[in-house]
Parts: structure tokens; sequence; C-alpha cells
């Protein structure tokens, strides 16, 4: 016996030794468990839970604490600043001062604060007192409105909030309550809110009232499920309960004491250091009892595993011998390259590792072969879309993208809102994202690199047109995370099999032409046919701009521009059709100036090439100030000094426009003939009497249709219409749409 044992050495490395040694580490594993099981189970489980849910209500504190001094320094940093305590005075005299632009910036401050998703504020309110209305995300509205109809509650009647004084705190937290909203044949719940009192300004008149989501503020930050969970203020007051039957108790203060029992239920609670309120956590001994049968069911389970898991190792351990045999023989079977087979015997790790390395360096020379020939591939497609001869030497590889297979084209228009950076890693990067998305579309597609910055794609056999359709609406999501890039995608149909690539490639080219101006990536998959001409100046337009920019009247050039621009946009017209207008302007700013003998005027030549860069109407009326602003101004530079029959009736318009003005009027209060006013004003400011006062009244319509309290024929009355159907007319001939339109539009 003892000479058959001696065969057998524990050498370091060998099998038996890896086979004893993991035996013995099933064999301790299983004891250490279950001796530290059963003194953790026994001294420690109860304390554990405890601690735990006192560990959990002390976070849960933290986190409030932390979101009301992030609300309170953004509160304060807001009501500080110079601009909003100048705005909170315009807005308490606005119905004297008729300063309502200033409720447009008030708003757009706001929106800063009830859209940030982590102060879950549902609504800023401002209430001005003295002048009886509140402004808030959807506008402004009459105080006793608000709060009767579109926030109403119980707990805060209108006379609450009237009552309501800001001397002696800058932020106060009220007791959440739920609010409704009531419509002429409906009601609709708002939830549970918890109201935050904020002094606005110095203006006692004025304060801010915060609708916050206290909800949504408990399953953020009370980490404590479906338990419930209350907070008390500094008065031991209830501010909020996530369970309305829950027994709401006052703790009773102990030195180091985060807990107490009543009856079956435990009270965990934590006073905050910021704001002084006191966070309760209600737990049920029912669930930390029911937590202490699943640990011991865990045990049970773990024992159980350990026992499995000691069995399935040991299987393991015995088959071992085979398997790093059998991990060799499949990485020579395989035609491709294959894993390291990793083996902690010597013999069989030296055997692998010298196999795995043969047959990784074969992958490697295979797979730069099959790159390069991708790369030759794709220049032989590039020159059979832009039919360019192949070279002679890769005639066989020419002959073998003349596939007689049905196909798709898509073409991509890359545009960079910052064109002058370099873009090269960002366009690889879209190859690859549209070659990847398009394989679950068709068979094989093939993408191209037209230009530096398009791409187009051949898609062989592709599922379906919608297929197609829908992977180009993902690749539209997932650009809009990018807002550096958009594209416009021109789609074809399906291609017979004997159509040419060339064809495909020039039809998509004119596709992409009807793009509209904006920012969004557009896919275009058929003209509009009959919509939209490319906008050139008619001959009466380059006439009515020549006089235009002759009287050197910056207003009267600017708005004969935004005119043009105004057209455009209610025309839906292509980028085409803006830059032909803009071709139209600066041919006519030249030929003007010609005329006039002015050629100290230097003249960009990029001009017209940055304005293929801009995607908003905003961007082009930028440049079209900045085209003809410096023309105006070398213009008037040469003309005499202001003229003082137009300046007196421009003067006498402006403060005279709600009366009924007529060239005979003016014409008499000057002591000269309308005649000679007539064609005087037209010299001087390049527009007629009538067109001017026209304009005027319309221009300053605009601006008392923001206030929301005038009606129609109000407004129509104080610039000089007394015919509300003639103002209509009249505003729809200027502006394009309704007074009644152009309201919906600027309140929305």
């Amino acid at each position: 016996m003892m000479k058959r044992l001696a065969r057998f050495r524990l050498a370091s490395g060998s099998l038996l030794t890896k086979l004893v040694l993991s035996f013995l580490s099933v064999i301790i594993l299983l004891a250490v468990f279950n001796v530290g099981s059963y003194l953790y189970l026994r001294n420690k489980l109860y304390d554990e839970i405890v601690r735990y849910n006192e560990l959990g209500i002390q976070q849960s504190v933290g986190n409030f604490e932390n979101h009301f001094r992030l609300m309170h320094s953004t509160l304060m940093a807001l009501m500080q600043s110079d601009k909003w305590v100048a705005n909170m005075g315009v807005l308490s005299r606005v119905q004297e001062n008729r300063r309502y632009d200033v409720i447009g910036e008030v708003k757009e401050e706001l929106i800063a604060l009830y859209t940030n998703p982590f102060l879950h504020i549902e609504n800023f309110i401002l209430y001005f007192k003295d002048a009886d209305y509140v402004l808030e995300k959807d506008g402004t509205s009459n105080a006793r409105q608000m709060f009767s109809r579109y926030y109403e509650s119980e707990a805060y009647p209108p006379e609450f909030w009237a009552a309501q004084e800001t001397h002696d705190y800058f932020l106060q937290m009220l007791p959440a309550a739920r609010f409704t909203e009531s419509s002429v044949n409906a009601e609709r719940s708002l939830g549970l809110l918890m109201p935050v009192l904020v002094k606005a300004a110095p203006y006692e008149d004025v304060y801010c009232i915060l609708m916050m989501n206290v909800n949504k503020l408990y399953q953020a930050y009370a980490y404590s499920g479906n338990t419930p969970f209350y907070i008390l203020d500094r008065e031991g007051s209830l501010l909020y309960s996530s369970h309305a039957s829950v027994e709401i108790r006052q703790p009773v203060a102990a030195e180091g004491k985060l807990h107490e029992r009543s009856g079956d239920q435990f009270y965990f609670y934590a006073k905050g250091e910021a704001t002084g309120f006191t966070y309760v956590r209600v737990t049920p001994i029912a669930s930390i009892t029911a937590e202490m049968l699943r640990l011991n069911i865990l045990l049970i389970t773990l024992l159980s595993a350990a026992i499995l898991i000691s069995l399935v190792t040991a299987v393991l351990f015995s088959v071992r011998l085979t398997n790093p045999i059998q991990r060799i023989i499949d990485m020579l079977e395989r035609k491709q390259g294959a894993a390291t087979a990793t083996t902690s015997i010597k013999e069989f790790a030296l055997i692998s590792d010298r196999m795995s390395h043969i047959l990784k360096t074969n992958e490697r020379i295979k797979l730069d072969l099959d790159n390069k020939n991708t790369l030759v591939r794709q220049y032989a497609y590039t020159n059979k879309v832009k039919n360019i001869p192949m070279n002679l030497n890769l005639k066989e590889l020419d002959d073998s993208v003349q596939m007689n297979r049905p196909y798709m084209a898509v073409l991509y228009q890359i545009h960079f809102k910052h064109p002058d950076r370099d873009y090269a890693q960002e366009i690889q990067l879209l190859w690859k994202l549209v070659q990847n998305l398009l394989k679950d579309a068709t068979e094989e597609p093939v993408t191209l690199q037209m230009e530096h910055n398009q791409l187009m794609s051949l898609l062989f056999r592709p599922a379906s047109q919608r297929a197609v359709m829908d992977v180009l609406e993902t690749l539209k999501e997932l650009l809009k995370v990018d807002d550096y890039m958009y594209l416009t995608i021109a789609v074809s149909p399906v291609y017979p099999e004997d159509a040419a690539f060339t064809d495909a490639y020039a039809s998509l080219s004119q596709l992409l032409k009807e793009r509209r101006l904006n920012e969004d990536t557009q896919i275009i998959v058929e003209p509009r046919s009959g919509v939209i001409r490319s906008f050139h100046l008619t001959v009466s337009q380059s006439e009515e701009l020549h006089t235009r920019l002759s009287s050197g009247s910056e207003p009267a050039i600017l708005e004969w521009i935004d005119r043009q621009l105004e057209q455009l946009q209610q025309q839906d017209a292509a980028i085409e059709d803006y830059l032909a207008f803009a071709r139209g302007v600066a041919e006519q700013l030249d030929k003007t100036l010609a005329q006039l003998n002015i050629t100290d005027l230097p003249v960009d030549p990029e001009r017209l090439r940055r304005l293929r860069d801009y995607y908003s109407v905003e961007q082009h009326r930028a440049w079209y100030r900045e085209l003809v602003l410096p023309a105006a101004q070398l213009i008037q530079s040469k003309q005499e000094t202001k003229d003082p029959v137009t300046s007196f009736v421009m003067a006498y318009l402006d403060e005279h426009l709600h009366e009924d003005i007529n060239l005979d009027l003016v014409a008499d209060k000057l002591n000269i003939t309308p005649g000679y006013l007539s064609s005087s004003f037209k010299e001087k400011t390049g527009t007629n009497f009538s067109d001017y006062l026209n304009d005027l009244r319309i221009r300053r319509a605009k601006e008392h249709l923001a206030n929301l309290e005038l009606r129609i024929q109000d407004v129509a009355g104080l610039v000089g219409y007394h015919n509300v159907n003639s103002f209509i007319r009249m505003f729809k001939r200027y502006a394009g749409v309704t007074p009644g339109e152009y309201r919906k539009r600027i309140v929305r």
C-alpha cells in the first residue's frame, strides 16, 4: 500500500495537486460558511435591520435637506439679481407703464426653475397683490381666478393668498394639500402639492408661490419603497404625509436615540440641520419580522446552493482532464480565430498558447486582406456612381460591382453648425453608424463617401421602402443628441437592376435642393412639385428696393427685406429659394451703388458662400443687415442733412397715430400741397405716405396685441382704425396673418 501511494507525488502544478486542493477548499468553505452564519444570526440580525432603517432615514434626511438648500440658494441668486428686482418693479405697475415685453423676460427666467428636473417644481407663480394679477408658466391671469379655478384647494382659498405677507422671512414651506383645476365641464386633479412662499423682491406687494410636487421628492429621496413617511415643521405641525392613514406622532427626544416603538409600529426619525424639520419613517413590526424570515430563508438557500456548488465543482474538476485537449481541438477546427484555451495545467497551457498565437496571426492576415479588399471595392463603387473609368489592373473588381439586382440609393448631405472646424472623425463615426443601421433593411448595404461632407448608401434588394424609412427615422432620432450636426437625406425609389448608379446620384443631388430652412435632419423622398419656385426679384421688387436703397433709410430697407423673408417663410421656401433671393438683393445693391457712384464699399466675395451654412431665418436676417446697413450709412453720408418736412411728418404720425390721419391733413399742417408732400416724402424715405402710415400702425398694433386685456377692436381704435374689419384686412396684408392668429402665436 505504501509503495502504491509513493508513486503519486504531490508536485506543484500537477493535476493531482489541483484536485486535492480543490476538494479541500470546498470543505473549508462549507465549514466557514456554517460557523459564520451561525455567529452572524445569533448576534447581529435584529440590530442590523434596525440599523438599516436608521441609516435609511438619515440618508433620506440628507437628500431632502440638500434639495431644500439647493432650492433656497437657486431662488436667492435669482431674487438678488438687479435685473430681477428691476423687472419686479416694472411688472408691479405694468398696467401703467405698458411694459408687457418684460413678462416674456420674466417667464424665461422662471422656465429655468420649473423645468429643472432636480427641483421638482410644478409651477412658479408670481403674485402681484396691488395689481391683483399673477404671472405663471401659462401667462398672466386674475389672482382670484388663478386660485379658485386653476389651483383650487380647500386648504388654500384665494383669501388665504391675498392675506399673506413676506416681511419676516425669505422662504416659507406650507403644508401639502390637494389641488384641482376646474373648467367649464370638468375638474382635473393636480395631485398633492406643497406650496412654498418666497419673498420675490424688495417690493412688499409681490411674492412668489412655488407649487412643489412633494410626492416626487418622496419617491426620489425617501428610499423606503411603500413605507409610510411624513415631515413635521419646527413647531411639530404636519407638512407632508405619504400615507393618509398613518398615525402622526411627535417623537420623544432622547440622547442618541433614533427610533421608538409604538404599538405594532417602529418610528425612525431624524432632524434636518438646515430646516429644523423632523423626518419620520414608519416601519411595521411585521415588516422587520418578515425581513428576518427572509434572511433565514436566504441562509437555507445559500447553504443548499453551497452544497450544490460543491457537488458541481467536484464534477468539474473531474472533467478538467479532457477540457483543455478539447479546446485545442476546437481551435484547430475553427475557420476563424479563437480565444486562448485557458488552463492551469502546465503542459496543456503551453500547447494552447502556441496554437492560439498561430491562429491569431492567421486571422490578422485575413482581416487585413479583407479590409484592403473592402476599400478597393468601395473605390470601385464610387467610380461607378461618378462614372469614372476603372484602372485596367482592377478590371476584375470592376466587374464584381456590376450586380444585376434592384437597389435603392440614399444620399446624405452633412451640415455642421460650425463649418470652420475639422469634423473628419465625426464623419467616420457617422459612416459606421449608417452602415450598421442599414444592415437590418437590406442584405448588403454599401456606404460611400462621395465628398468630404456627403455620404451615399446603395441598398441591394431592400426589404421594403418602409423598412428603409424606419431605419432613417431611427437615424434622425439618434442625431438629435448631437446639436452640432444635422443631415439632409434624399431617398430614391427602388430602381430596377439595369438602372445606372450615376442617374440615381444625379436625381438624389437634385432632391437635396428641396431642403427647407431649419436645423432639423430632413428626409426627402420626392420634390414638392408646384409649391415653390426660385424666388428671383421681379422688376417691381427691384425698383422698390432701388428706391429704398437710394433713400438711405435703414428702417425702410430693413422693413422691405423682413417682409420678403416673411413671404418666403409663409411659402415654405427651400434653401435654394432663399439663396436666389439673396443673390437678387446683392445684385441690386451693387447696381444701386454703381448708379450713386459709390465705390468705396468693400466687397466680401465669401458672403454668399457663408449664407449656405445658415439654417435659420434669424441668421439670414442678420446677414442682410450686415450686407445693407454699411451701404445705407454711406448713402446717408452723401445726402444732405435730414429734411425738416420728413422729420415733422414722422413725428406727427407717431404722436397722433390714434387719430384719423390722411395726406391732406398733414399737408395742411405744413401749409404745402398734398402732391408736393407725397413726392417729397417718397423721395426722402423710399416709401409713399400711405404705406409708411399703415406700416407704422401695424407695428404699433403688434405691441398692443401682447396685452391680453385689450380686445381686437380696442387695439384697432388705439392705432387709428375705427372700422375693425378694415383693421383686420390691413393687418393681414402687412403681417400675413389676422390679429387673432398673431396674438395666439405670441402668447403660446
